[in-house]
């Protein structure tokens, strides 16, 4: 499951982007423009580094449970 969570943290960024792009596009007001640039510059990098790191963390199986 490791791989999947980094690959979700990789993937998410692009599909961010075009969505980013899609929504500015089809309404280019300046709310837009704050609301997407909010999204990608802040949130994004947060988002994708917390499932990366989840994903590695999980790989070197520092989640498996010891009783």
């Amino acid at each position: 499951m490791g791989i999947v969570w980094a690959a979700m943290g990789v993937g998410i960024i692009p599909l961010a982007i075009m969505r980013a792009m899609k929504e500015i596009a089809a309404k280019p007001s300046e709310e837009n423009w704050i609301f997407w640039s909010i999204v990608i510059v802040v949130l994004m990098p947060i988002i994708a580094f917390s499932l990366i790191t989840f994903g590695v963390f999980s790989l070197k199986g520092e989640y498996q449970s010891v009783d």
